[in-house]
């Protein structure tokens, strides 16, 4: 799932207690199975499990910046300039 930057994400441990994924708290109300932000789908732990060795993945997704495309007024500039 793509996070956006008005989601908060909440860390929850997976039912198989493998990982614990970032999940964004927009999708916490989707249904039983949840979709983290690395695009793991997983049922969650109960709420008493201790937490799960953290998902590279997600940390990852949260950590580095998604690339910003370029403006079209940029390219245009590099192609007159060129031309």
């Amino acid at each position: 799932m793509e996070a956006t930057p008005d989601d908060h994400p909440v860390w929850v441990t997976s039912a198989d207690g493998t990982a614990e994924h970032a999940v964004p708290d927009t999708a916490m109300a989707a249904g039983l199975e949840l979709e983290s932000v690395c695009g793991a789908r997983f049922l969650p732990a109960a709420m008493t499990a201790p937490p799960g060795k953290t998902c590279e993945e997600c940390l990852t997704h949260l950590l580095v910046p998604a690339p910003r495309e370029p403006e079209p007024r940029r390219l245009w500039r590099r192609y007159v300039a060129k031309h």
